[in-house]
């Protein structure tokens, strides 16, 4: 006997980026943040991509077409940051582990790229799995709250 399930539907959306024009996502690989980024409070849905290969990426408003951000991905960038994530930072976004995490850090792209920087204090965790995420306040004084890109080798944003 045959049986048949019926796939759920994918919804695709159109986002309007800051930087690269229109581009279409399934709706179901938007990021929820399930603590807003501070500033932010009122959007909650983000879409992340790259224009080229490497530790950089865009972090675009779903909500609003004026919000993106730049991010790094500090570990594909070789910085060897110890970054801890608490139980109850991985249970908020639904991950089954960190293993299940992507981490960014937010990009300050100053005129001068000599200054441009990056947070590593402030993470934003993102769930493979359920496309949860959000953004913590770590206590660690050795991750530095300004690293500077031009401090990783090799690095083009």
């Amino acid at each position: 006997m045959l049986t048949m399930t019926k796939e759920p539907a994918v919804t695709t959306v159109t986002i309007n980026t800051l930087k690269h024009g229109a581009i279409e996502t399934n709706d179901d690989q938007l990021l929820t943040f399930s603590t807003p980024l501070l500033g932010f409070e009122r959007l909650k849905r983000f879409h992340i991509y790259q224009t080229r290969p490497g530790p950089t990426y865009w972090m675009q408003s779903a909500e609003e077409q004026r919000v993106a951000f730049c991010l790094l991905a500090p570990f594909q960038a070789g910085l060897e940051a110890r970054i801890v994530i608490s139980p109850a930072d991985v249970v908020d976004i639904g991950a089954t582990g960190v293993e299940d995490i992507d981490v960014y850090s937010l990009v300050v792209l100053d005129r001068d790229p000599a200054q441009r920087r990056t947070n590593l204090r402030a993470p934003i965790l993102a769930c493979r799995t359920t496309k949860r995420a959000k953004q913590v306040v770590l206590n660690d004084p050795q991750l530095p709250i300004r690293f500077f890109l031009r401090d990783i080798k090799v690095m083009e944003v």
